[in-house]
Order: structure tokens, then sequence, then C-alpha cells
């Protein structure tokens, strides 16, 4: 069980940091309203996905993204995931290209996609986004898509994850004094 001193102490060092919330309950402490022992894989961080046609024209895609407020869209045809669209896209292989808006999604998704098993691990998945410099991938369980994870996301909760464990060390190194 975590003392009170144990908390005073933690809520300190999270000012310090900037935590503005900082809960104790049991023997964990939760930042920002998170317990950050629940997010070890990419699965607690993934978000739903939105699919689109690959015949379905990139205005369409364009108007589909701004409905759903998601920055991509995973092109399935039929039961297959064959590839993924992003804002990116529609700015560098049909603005920049002068393509009509009529131009099929098929023709500009990238193509093959690189997915991640939902065990991934957040710090895995920034590695494999560096890597392979791409800023969305989507996750699969069970052989099909079951959602994304976007860098953005990734990095927040890696930021997230790091001023955890640097309130632990802290509690850790203060419970020695």
């Amino acid at each position: 069980m975590i003392s009170d001193h144990d908390v005073r102490f933690a809520h300190q060092y999270a000012q310090a940091q900037g935590v503005r919330r900082l809960f104790a309950a049991g023997n964990l402490i939760c930042i920002h309203g998170r317990i950050s022992k629940n997010m070890q894989t990419v699965k607690a961080i993934m978000k739903p996905v939105v699919n689109i046609d690959p015949t379905a024209t990139v205005l369409e895609a364009a108007k589909l993204m701004k409905e759903s407020d998601r920055g991509s869209l995973l092109v399935l045809d039929g039961k297959i995931t064959t590839g993924i669209i992003t804002e990116r896209d529609l700015v560098i292989r049909v603005i920049a290209k002068n393509l009509p808006d009529t131009t099929p999604v098929s023709e500009i998704m990238s193509s093959p996609l690189i997915t991640i098993n939902a065990n991934t691990t957040p710090k895995e998945a920034a590695r494999i986004m560096c890597e392979r410099r791409v800023r969305r991938l989507p996750v699969t369980e069970g052989g099909a898509v079951a959602g994304i994870v976007v860098a953005s996301d990734v990095l927040r909760h890696l930021a997230k994850k790091t001023l955890t464990e640097d309130i632990w060390k802290a509690l850790i190194v203060g419970h020695q004094s």
C-alpha cells in the first residue's frame, strides 16, 4: 500500500514535471487519470479504422476523412485490406500532380500495407514507424485489422510512460533517503 508520505512526494514531483493530475489507489499511482501499467501494448492506444472502397474517388476519400475526423483510411477490397490512403497521399499524389478529384483511391493508395500485431509495444511501434518512415500502422489481431495507431498517440503514450517511470524512480529514491 502506498503511504501518505509517498503520495505527497509523488504529487510534489509530478507538479514539478508539469503533471496536472495524480491519483493514488491501492499500490498504483495514476497519472492524468490513466494507470500506466495497463498500457503495455498498442492495443490500449489504437483507434478504430475507417475503410473506403478502392473504386471510391479521392474527393470521396477527402470528405470521409473530414467527416470521420481521421487522417487516413484503409482501402478495403471486399474483405481484404489492400492499402492505406493518408492526407499526405492526397497532397503529394493528387494535388501536387494536378490529378482530377475523380481519381480512384486505388491509384494513389500506399501499398503493400505495413502492419503490426496487437501485442506490439508502443516502443516497438515507434521504432517501426521510424525505420519504415510511416506515421500510421494498422494493428492486426487474429489475422484481421483491429485498429490503427498513429505516431502522435504512440509518442504521447511514451512521454507519459517516461514520466511515470521518473515518478516511480523518485519514489524509490525518496524512500531510501
